[in-house]
């Protein structure tokens, strides 16, 4: 099974850093694609991430109130169903 990373993504032209205010999910959860994994603020936006894929979460990268810069992978989840 593949590893899907999930990045932080930029919602702004100016964004560069977005802080991980809470985790949906925890690591061994299943998620379908387009469930949320955590809560992003950002200067001028609460967003969720969601899940890219359906499959497992096996790492959560960061920690609740973690700035965390765009690009970065902030978890992995394992491809399945």
């Amino acid at each position: 099974m593949a590893l899907i990373p999930v990045y932080m993504p930029k919602f702004g032209m100016t964004m560069t850093s977005g802080i991980i205010t809470g985790w949906l999910v925890k690591e061994g959860d299943k998620v379908q694609a387009g469930q949320g994994l955590a809560t992003v603020e950002t200067e001028k936006v609460n967003v969720d991430i969601d899940s890219p894929a359906p499959g497992v979460v096996v790492e959560l990268s960061y920690e609740v109130d973690a700035e965390v810069e765009v690009g970065q992978i902030i978890a992995y989840i394992e491809e399945g169903e």
